[in-house]
């Protein structure tokens, strides 16, 4: 007998799952972990068999370069660069395609030290002077203007134009110095900038977040929670073991907010 409901909710039955049923996924040599973390980013499971062919065995990781515009083909030539998931984000956010991090790596440069540099003849990417010549185009001029206006760094707006982030959205991230390919990790785990600013100042990074909370076994909509009421991954599960809810959680975290907001 069928049961109703959407995927990932109670009640729906994951033979049907356009991903792949759980079955099929433990069929693959998928661990549990490994499921939960390439069903969240919403990878198929012939996409994530792709990934873990290409050493990417981690949703996450996956995620992060498909954010980079790399796909398990490319992935390797990234790699062979000494380019990682993350550096490969960070270069996608000032426009870089994988001819010009490439080479740019092959000068001694990083992202932030090759924004404002034209790349080389034949190798692609946008240069600091391209977002400077679309400062009066379209939307792209608008957020330029509006962060510009704001202070914000030159080494975090790139990120927010190259990813078509609107105005409204992207201000309150930039404000807290939270670069784009972050914001986006970030906003998934349902954090706000703010908490996105304090966790970054301790040294903790979006994708190492993910893991932890994720290893820690809280569920994914509790997290926010647990982590606006100022919790670390291992001291949820220890008070979600001893009976404190998620609600209780929630309810620390708007105390948090509204005392912050007062202050």
């Amino acid at each position: 007998m069928s049961r109703a409901g959407g995927p990932g909710q109670p009640g729906h039955d994951d033979d049907r799952d356009p991903r792949g049923g759980l079955a099929e996924w433990r069929a693959a040599g998928f661990t549990e972990e490994q499921t939960r973390a390439f069903r969240r980013w919403r990878f198929t499971l012939a996409q994530a068999v792709a990934w873990r062919q290409a050493g990417v065995p981690d949703g996450l990781r996956a995620a992060q370069w498909v954010t980079a515009g790399a796909t398990p083909a490319t992935v390797g030539d990234w790699r062979s660069a000494g380019i990682d998931a993350a550096q490969a984000v960070h270069w996608h956010e000032i426009g870089y395609d994988l001819r010009a991090a490439k080479d740019a790596v092959r000068r001694g440069l990083t992202p932030d030290t090759a924004f404002g540099q034209t790349p080389r003849a034949g190798t692609g990417g946008v240069s600091a002077g391209a977002f400077s010549l679309a400062a009066g185009v379209g939307a792209r001029g608008d957020l330029i203007r509006r962060l510009r206006q704001e202070g914000i760094s030159m080494q975090v707006i790139p990120g927010y134009v190259a990813k078509n982030w609107e105005v409204d959205q992207a201000l309150p991230w930039a404000r807290a110095g939270i670069e784009a390919g972050d914001a986006l990790l970030w906003r998934a785990l349902g954090v706000t900038p703010a908490e996105a600013a304090r966790l970054e100042r301790k040294g903790e990074s979006a994708a190492g977040t993910m893991r932890d909370w994720w290893r820690a076994g809280i569920p994914f909509d509790e997290v926010a929670d647990w982590i606006g009421a100022g919790l670390s991954a291992r001291e949820a599960a220890q008070q979600r073991a001893s009976g404190v809810t998620a609600e209780q959680a929630a309810a620390l975290r708007a105390l948090r907010d509204q005392e912050e907001d007062d202050g």
